[in-house]
Formats: C-alpha cells, structure tokens, sequence
C-alpha cells in the first residue's frame, strides 16, 4: 500500500477528451452543454478529498442536469475506456503506479482503472483523472462499488491520503489451530485516532486484505523453512536468523512503510515462539 501522486491531466481536459471522441454530433453537443456542470462536480469532489470528507458525499449531487447518469457512464464505458482519443490519458493513470504495483494492496499488477467514487452513482466523476485509481483486478473486484458514508468508513485514497506514510501495519506470529505458525494483521497507530483506525480497518476489510496478507505471508513462512534446510551448511541460530529476517523486511518492504512483507518478517523476527519453539533454534 502506498500513495500516488494525483494524475497531471486536470478533469476539464480528461472530459473533453472523451466528448472529442463521440461521433454522433447531437449527442456530442450534449455532454459539451454539460461540460461546466461536470466541472462543478468534479470541484465538489475534490473538496471532499482534500478535506478528508469522503463519507459526506451524497451521489444526488453528483448527478448532471440534462444527462442521465448511464449517459455518464456510457461516456466512461464506450468513450473514455476504449477509444485511442484518450489512451494517453489512460495509460498516463495505468503507468504512475510504482513497479506497476496497486497502490491499494501494495502487491498485485495495476492493469485497470477503479473509480474511487462509483461511476454509477457519482455521475460527474466519471472520468474525472482524480476519481480514477491504477488498481489490480482483485482489489478492483473485491472493493465493486463501494460508497463511504455514516457507518461506512472511506477506503484510502492514494491520491489523497497521507495515512500511506503513517506505520499502522503490524503483524505477529502466533501458533495456528495445529501448532504450525501463521502471521496475524492488525491496525496499529502509535496515537490514538478512532477516526483514522476506523478507515484504515475498513480498507483491509473491504479490499480483504487479512485474508490475502495472511496467504502470502504463509508463503514467507514456508520459504523461510526451506531456506533453512537448504541454504546453510551449518546451524543457524537465532541471532543469525534475526539479522536474515531484518534485512528481508527491508528488501522486500521496498521502502513502503505499511508493507505486508516488511511487517510479516519483523514478526518473524520478534517472535521468540516462533523462532526458539517452533523452529529450535539456539
């Protein structure tokens, strides 16, 4: 997980993009007699990101006078997602995630656009740059349409957040139901702060993350255990291991602070279960 800078293009531009591209005149005419409107919302929206406010916003007054919100959606669907008049604009989104990783879980290939704010709902964001986030197809598939609102906490914005920077990840290594060890995931602020504790919790529930987190850090566990049977000639020993799992956590963290990887082998590390129990080592 991790922070993006906001999209360079601004949302004026990203629409008139994708209205250039309607054949159809009448139908272009339209969206352009639109196009303030759209603004207009598209201001709202950023009004709201930048005050932290996602959880106040209200599709109604998202919606365009004049277009239907499937009109809005069919300029995303047919206009913007396909056509080679807004590639650029696309591919300028797709190509700003780090090593093509998704900035909302940090591991999987960013190959597609989430809409933030759904598009179904959100009819004047629908191509708005900042409303569009390089995602992987699971966190894509798993956060669907969510909407933040009363009781529903906001998923992290990228663009927006600044929580990305913040440690929160932790993770511990415990003895699982038949003694073999499994890393446990939790939100861990170093202050209190209900209303930030609340968000980044619904974020790892909402892109399941503690399922996902805790399948690949099964993963570590097991590479860990063949390593040891197969890389050293001679035994290793606790201290030995430690200074191993430090450096994996800083490799393989790729300096994001909140990393399943870094906090997954810091676990390892402090665990004296873990290592002098479960693996016996001296």
């Amino acid at each position: 997980m991790y922070s993006l800078n906001p999209p360079s293009i601004n949302a004026a531009d990203a629409y008139s993009a994708a209205v250039k591209t309607i054949k159809k005149k009448t139908l272009r005419a339209a969206y352009t007699a639109a196009s303030p409107t759209v603004q207009t919302k598209c201001d709202a929206f950023e009004v709201l990101a930048t005050n932290g406010q996602f959880e106040l916003a209200e599709s109604s007054k998202f919606d365009i006078a004049g277009l239907l919100d499937s009109a809005m959606v069919e300029l995303y669907d047919k206009q913007f997602s396909r056509n080679q008049g807004t590639a650029a604009i696309r591919n300028g989104i797709r190509n700003a995630a780090k090593n093509a990783l998704c900035p909302y879980c940090g591991e999987g290939y960013a190959s597609e656009l989430d809409h933030y704010l759904p598009k179904t709902q959100f009819a004047g964001t629908t191509v708005h740059p900042a409303n569009l986030v390089p995602v992987c197809s699971d966190c894509n598939f798993e956060k669907r349409a969510y909407k933040p609102g009363p009781g529903k906490p906001a998923v992290l914005h990228p663009y927006f957040d600044t929580a990305f920077d913040l440690p929160w990840l932790t993770a511990t290594v415990v003895s699982g139901p038949v003694g073999t060890p499994v890393v446990d995931f939790k939100v861990g602020l170093s202050q209190p702060f209900p209303e930030l504790e609340a968000r980044l919790n619904q974020h790892m529930t909402v892109f399941k993350l503690w399922k996902r987190f805790g399948t690949w850090a099964a993963q570590s566990l097991d590479n860990f255990e063949t390593l040891l049977k197969t890389e050293y000639g001679q035994p290793m020993t606790r201290q030995r291991a430690r200074e191993h799992l430090r450096i994996t956590a800083l490799q393989q963290s790729g300096g994001r602070v909140n990393s399943w990887e870094g906090a997954t082998h810091i676990a390892m590390r402090e665990s004296n279960w873990y290592l002098s129990s479960y693996l016996k080592l001296a």
